[in-house]
């Protein structure tokens, strides 16, 4: 039975996934067949299979809090309100992260959104494409301007299509998955308040658009996966609770170092229960 680790974007709010994963690496705990993430889940995913502790928390906490990244005077001139491009490569190159399989314990596959077509395209990561593809799916629309082309094809943020991936990992064969949410348990994501501007903004890309419209059904649909998932699957959640204050673009430190810390605590929750056999014979757990 393959087993599947899915791990949630939301930008800054991968912060508690940074801790949760620093976590299992601490504890040298792999125990997955292959690893699915859209947005700054991928990031996250992409130092822990490398393995790699510390990197992610570097990255969102001491880079993605730089002008370099974050400028909403930048987005006023015309310009990315979130360069992910400046983020993705000067991270890499200021740690020496690893490309994927010079130190990959398990495959990684990355979400990205096709912007033609408006489905989720899963791509395992490997040394020739992971630039491109981490750009891709963290490429929020709008606040990043460009949308990123692979083989002459456009995409952008994976999460767009698909920002939990659990069902395409169930389509994959897993069979036993641990999906790491940005959101606590319970929330729901909400109708879109102003379609009309987003049906100025992208009324030359129809499917596209579309996607983003059904956006909200998809989440919660996946979110109904997760709470009642099919009777040859095992599902187990690990989410942020109520006194999570890290948002989309959260930029307070303190809130951010407050959101990682979580993440370590609700790891530890799981490992506690993964070692315990407290999983056994249920088929949804939510920590």
């Amino acid at each position: 039975m393959k087993s599947a680790l899915v791990v949630e974007g939301g930008a800054m709010r991968g912060i508690f996934a940074a801790g949760v994963l620093d976590k299992f690496m601490e504890h040298d705990y792999y125990a997955f067949d292959f690893t699915l993430g859209v947005s700054a889940g991928a990031t996250n995913l992409s130092t822990y299979v490398s393995k790699m502790p510390g990197l992610s928390k570097t990255i969102i906490t001491q880079y993605a809090t730089k002008r370099e990244f974050f400028s909403p005077l930048r987005f006023i001139k015309g310009g990315h309100m979130t360069d992910v491009h400046w983020l993705w490569h000067h991270s890499k190159q200021s740690m020496n992260i690893p490309e994927p399989g010079e130190k990959s314990c398990m495959p990684l596959f990355v979400g990205i959104t096709n912007a033609d077509s408006g489905e989720c395209e899963y791509i395992q990561a490997t040394k020739d494409n992971v630039d491109d593809l981490m750009v891709a799916s963290c490429a929020l629309p709008t606040a990043y301007r460009d949308e990123i082309t692979i083989n002459g094809t456009r995409y952008l943020d994976g999460g767009v299509a698909d920002a939990i991936p659990a069902i395409q990992a169930y389509k994959m064969g897993a069979r036993d998955i641990t999906v790491i949410l940005s959101q606590p348990v319970g929330f729901t994501k909400p109708e879109v308040k102003s379609p009309w501007l987003m049906q100025k903004m992208y009324k030359n890309q129809p499917a596209l658009l579309e996607k983003m419209l059904q956006r909200a059904s998809i989440y919660n649909d996946t979110l109904a996966f997760l709470n009642s998932p099919p009777s040859d699957c095992t599902i187990r959640v690990i989410a942020p609770d109520e006194a999570f204050c890290v948002k989309r673009l959260t930029m307070d430190k303190k809130k951010l170092l407050k959101g990682y810390g979580q993440g370590r605590r609700m790891a530890r929750r799981y490992l506690k229960l993964s070692s315990g056999n407290g999983f056994r014979h249920q088929k949804k757990v939510a920590l």
